[in-house]
C-alpha cells in the first residue's frame, strides 16, 4: 500500500513540471522502509541524469543503457490512472518506463515504452554508436528529399491536415478553371482558345499550403512560359529554355510610326538593337517589306499532311512536363536562330486592290456567294478604253449613289481618293487621270459609296486589325477583338463632297479645326460603341463583332492559297468597315502598313496592346525570355500583360486543304 502511494505521488510530481520531457523510472525492487520524499528525490535524480540525443528518439541513461521512446498509449494505463483505487497501479510491470510529455500532447497522460530487460538484451547484440549513425543518416536522407520528419504525433497530424486542405483547395480551383475544348475537326475547323485563365501552379499551391511563399517573379515568369508554350504547340514546335539569350533587331525608323514598337522591344531586354541598317539580324522591322531579307528565308508548303494534327498542352505548368509533352507529340525542336520580318509576301494579293478584287470574284464564284453582300460593288479599270468602264456606265447610269475612285496598285490610307456624286463625274475623272502623263498608277478602282449609319449626325466607321503569322510552316490568321470607331469632324451632308465629311482616316481628319473637339482623337472606344448601339436594341459585342469576323474570314480565304509561306514572318493588316443605315457591316478596305501613330490616350493604349500581343504570338515564340533575369530587369515582368485579344480565324492545318481543293476546280 505504501508503494502504491509512492507511485501516485511520483507521477503527480512529474506532471506538475511543464514544457520538458521527464522519465519516471519505477524501480523493480522498492525499499518499503524508505520515506516517500527520499524515494521521490531518488527517482527525480535518475530522470534528470538522462541525456536526450539530438534526434529525440532515444534516451541515454547514466548507466550506459538506452531506451527508445514510443508514442503507443496503452488503454489499460489510462483506465488504471483514472481508477479511484490507486492500489491497482501495482498491476503495471515495474520494469516499464513512464514518459510525461506535457508540451506535445493534448492531455498529460503517461506513455509507456518498451521493457528495460529487453533493451538490456538488445544492447548485447547492437552497437549504440552504429544505431545512432544509422538514425542520423536516415534523417539526412529525409531532409534531402524535402520530406517532413516529425518528432512527435502532433506535428505529423498538422502536416497531414495541411496536405488534405491543400488537395481540397486545389481540386476546387481546378473545377473553377475553364478547360480548352478540343474542337478542331477537319470537317468543321472551328478554333476556340481561352487565354486569360490559367490553372494554378501546383508547385506554388503546394508551397502555399505549407505556409511557404514563392518568389512572385518566378510565378509570373512561369506563367509567361506556359502562355508561350500553348502557342508554340499551335505551330507544332518548341524551344528549349536557356539561362542567357541575346538577339539583335533593327527598326527602320521613318516617322513617328515606330515609336511604340521601339518601346515594346526595349522591355524585351534580351534583345539588342542595331543602330546601323543591316540585314544580319534576327528581327527586322520596317514600314515596307524588305525583299532581300525575305529571300534568305526558308520556303514552306502551305499544306503539309504531317502537320494536320491538334496538340493541346493544357495543364502543363513546368518546363520538364512541357519538354516531355513536346517529345511525346513529336513537335519540332527549333533552335533560336531563325530570322523574322514584320511582313510577308502579300502586297501583290491585298496591297494591290485590283488583284484583291479579282481574287474575291473568283472565290465568290466557286462558292456561289453573293460577293457584294459583304463588300461594296467594285470594278477595276485599266485604261479609258477598258470595256468594263462602258459596262459600268451602262449598268449604273440610273443609280442615285455616290462613288469613290482610288488607285488600284497600292494602299493609300485614305489619301489620293476622289468622291463623285454620279456616274458622269466618275467617267470624267477617270478620263482626265489617264490622260495625265504624270500619274503614278496603272489602274483605278471604282467603288460604290455605302450610305452610313450616323453617330449623332456625323459619319463614323469601324477599325480593327488582322494578324497573319507564318511560323514553322503553320499559317494562322487572328482577328483583334478591340474594335474601335473613327468619326468625322463635320456633320454628314450627302450633297457636300468635303473629304472631312466622308473620310474618317486620321491623316485627313487632322486637317480639320474640329479634330478631337467632340471625341479625343476622333476615336470611339468599344464601350462607347456598345452604348451607342444599345439605343437601337443591338448588342455591339455580341451581334456586330461576329459579323465583322465572318466578313474578314471570306476576305482572307480569297487569297489564302496564293500565300508564299516562309519561316518565320508575320503581317499586321488594318480592316476598315462601314455600317449602313440597316445596321449591316461592309468591309470597304484592307490596309497594309496601317498607321501606328496614336491620336489620343485611348488610341495609344489600343495600338500598344495590339502590337504587344502581336509580338507575343510571333517573335516571343521563337525567342522566349531567358530563365535568368538580372535583378535590375525583374521589374519588367510586370509589363508583360498576358491578356491576349487576338482571336484565331484561320489555321492552315485545317483550312488550307479544303481551299486548295476548292481553287483546283476552277
Amino acid at each position: 500500500m505504501q508503494q502504491n502511494i509512492l507511485s501516485q505521488k511520483k507521477i503527480k510530481y512529474v506532471e506538475n513540471i511543464k514544457n520538458h520531457h521527464y522519465y519516471a523510472c519505477i524501480p523493480q525492487k522498492g525499499n518499503p522502509n524508505c520515506s516517500d520524499k527520499e524515494k521521490i528525490n531518488l527517482q527525480n535524480e535518475s530522470s534528470l541524469s538522462q541525456k536526450t540525443i539530438s534526434n529525440n528518439s532515444y534516451s541515454h541513461q547514466s548507466n550506459g543503457t538506452y531506451y527508445k521512446k514510443h508514442s503507443i498509449i496503452f488503454r489499460e494505463l489510462r483506465s488504471i490512472s483514472n481508477q479511484s483505487h490507486n492500489d491497482q497501479i501495482d498491476d503495471i510491470p515495474k520494469a516499464f518506463i513512464f514518459r510525461i510529455k506535457s508540451k506535445n500532447h493534448i492531455q498529460n497522460e503517461p506513455l509507456i515504452i518498451e521493457n528495460q530487460e529487453q533493451k538490456d538484451k538488445d544492447r548485447k547484440t547492437k552497437d549504440l554508436a552504429k544505431v545512432l549513425r544509422d538514425m542520423k543518416k536516415k534523417r539526412q536522407e529525409y531532409t534531402q528529399k524535402g520530406q517532413f520528419v516529425p518528432k512527435s504525433p502532433i506535428p505529423l497530424l498538422k502536416h497531414q491536415n495541411n496536405k488534405i486542405q491543400e488537395d481540397l483547395s486545389t481540386e476546387k480551383s481546378q473545377n473553377q478553371v475553364k478547360k480548352l475544348p478540343k474542337i478542331y475537326t477537319k470537317q468543321a475547323p472551328v478554333i476556340i482558345e481561352v487565354l486569360e485563365q490559367y490553372e494554378p501552379l501546383s508547385k506554388s499551391s503546394r508551397l502555399q499550403g505549407n505556409g511557404i511563399g514563392e518568389d512572385p517573379f518566378q510565378v509570373k515568369l512561369t506563367r509567361y512560359y506556359q502562355f508561350l508554350f500553348k502557342f508554340q504547340c499551335n505551330h507544332l514546335f518548341y524551344v528549349k529554355q536557356s539561362q542567357v539569350r541575346s538577339q539583335s533587331y533593327y527598326i527602320e525608323v521613318i516617322d513617328e510610326n515606330e515609336i511604340i514598337i521601339k518601346e515594346l522591344m526595349r522591355k524585351r531586354w534580351w534583345w539588342c538593337e542595331q543602330i546601323e541598317k543591316t540585314d544580319d539580324v534576327q528581327f527586322y522591322w520596317s514600314k515596307r517589306s524588305n525583299s532581300q531579307f525575305l529571300q534568305k528565308q526558308k520556303i514552306r508548303v502551305l499544306f503539309d499532311e504531317s502537320q494536320n494534327k491538334v496538340v493541346d498542352p493544357f495543364n502543363l505548368d513546368n518546363y520538364e512536363e512541357q519538354i516531355k509533352f513536346a517529345i511525346e507529340h513529336k513537335l519540332a525542336l527549333i533552335s533560336p536562330s531563325g530570322r523574322l520580318h514584320n511582313h510577308i509576301e502579300i502586297n501583290q494579293l491585298i496591297g494591290f486592290k485590283k488583284n484583291f478584287i479579282k481574287f474575291l470574284e473568283q472565290y465568290a464564284s466557286l462558292l456561289n456567294l453573293d460577293l457584294f453582300q459583304y463588300f461594296p460593288y467594285s470594278i477595276n479599270i485599266s485604261s479609258q478604253q477598258d470595256p468594263k468602264l462602258n459596262i459600268f456606265l451602262t449598268q449604273q447610269k440610273n443609280q442615285n449613289s455616290l462613288w469613290i475612285v482610288k488607285p488600284g496598285e497600292w494602299a493609300n490610307n485614305g489619301l489620293f481618293m476622289k468622291i463623285c456624286q454620279n456616274v458622269k463625274q466618275v467617267y470624267d475623272f477617270i478620263i482626265s487621270e489617264f490622260k495625265n502623263q504624270d500619274h503614278n498608277f496603272e489602274t483605278l478602282v471604282i467603288q460604290k459609296y455605302i450610305k452610313p449609319l450616323l453617330y449623332y449626325k456625323r459619319k463614323f466607321d469601324l477599325y480593327t486589325y488582322l494578324l497573319i503569322s507564318q511560323i514553322n510552316g503553320v499559317v494562322r490568321v487572328y482577328f483583334y477583338d478591340e474594335v474601335y470607331g473613327r468619326t468625322s469632324s463635320k456633320e454628314y451632308n450627302e450633297q457636300d463632297l468635303d473629304p472631312l465629311i466622308h473620310f474618317t482616316n486620321s491623316p485627313i481628319q487632322k486637317e480639320s479645326k474640329g479634330f478631337s473637339l467632340q471625341e479625343p482623337g476622333n476615336k470611339l472606344s468599344i464601350d462607347k460603341l456598345q452604348e451607342f448601339f444599345v439605343q437601337f436594341k443591338l448588342n455591339f459585342k455580341e451581334t456586330m463583332i461576329p459579323q465583322l469576323k465572318a466578313i474578314a474570314i471570306h476576305a482572307i480565304k480569297a487569297v489564302f492559297t496564293h500565300l508564299v509561306v516562309k519561316d518565320h514572318n508575320f503581317e499586321i493588316i488594318g480592316l476598315n468597315y462601314i455600317v449602313d443605315q440597316d445596321f449591316k457591316p461592309w468591309l470597304v478596305e484592307l490596309n497594309l502598313n496601317p498607321s501606328f501613330i496614336p491620336d489620343c490616350q485611348y488610341h495609344q493604349k489600343v495600338i500598344t496592346q495590339m502590337l504587344d500581343n502581336a509580338l507575343y504570338l510571333t517573335i516571343d515564340l521563337i525567342y522566349p525570355p531567358p530563365s535568368l533575369w538580372p535583378s535590375n530587369k525583374k521589374q519588367l515582368i510586370d509589363r508583360f500583360n498576358l491578356q491576349n485579344k487576338f482571336q484565331p480565324l484561320i489555321d492552315s492545318r485545317f483550312d488550307s486543304e479544303m481551299l486548295i481543293e476548292l481553287f483546283e476546280k476552277k
